[in-house]
């Protein structure tokens, strides 16, 4: 049986230290999809991608999947500056069979 790969994904503006506190209150609040579950369940804490800045969220995302690993204890964020609003994408990923 493949193993499918899933994301969870959360945004907020602010610096990287108001990512920071923001990650440590999502982990208290469930799951929309699975209420007897935490966001970022297992993500003792979040990690700015190597690269700061990205153009649009498509280019964050497509960065943050491709350096997210089910194995790290960690959720990664990166952050997007379009010149208009600055925001940051934190990602976590997940085995199938651990949201289950």
């Amino acid at each position: 049986m493949k193993s499918t790969t899933r994301y969870q994904v959360n945004v907020c503006g602010g610096d990287f230290h108001h990512v920071r506190e923001v990650f440590h209150e999502w982990k208290n609040e469930p799951l929309i999809y699975r209420k007897d579950h935490k966001m970022f369940e297992g993500r003792d804490d979040v990690r700015p991608l190597e690269r700061r800045e990205f153009d649009n969220t498509e280019q964050a995302r497509k960065a943050l999947q491709a350096a997210c690993s089910p194995h790290d204890p960690y959720a990664l964020a990166a952050e997007v500056s379009n010149g208009e609003r600055d925001m940051w994408i934190v990602m976590a990923a997940y085995r199938e069979a651990e949201l289950e």
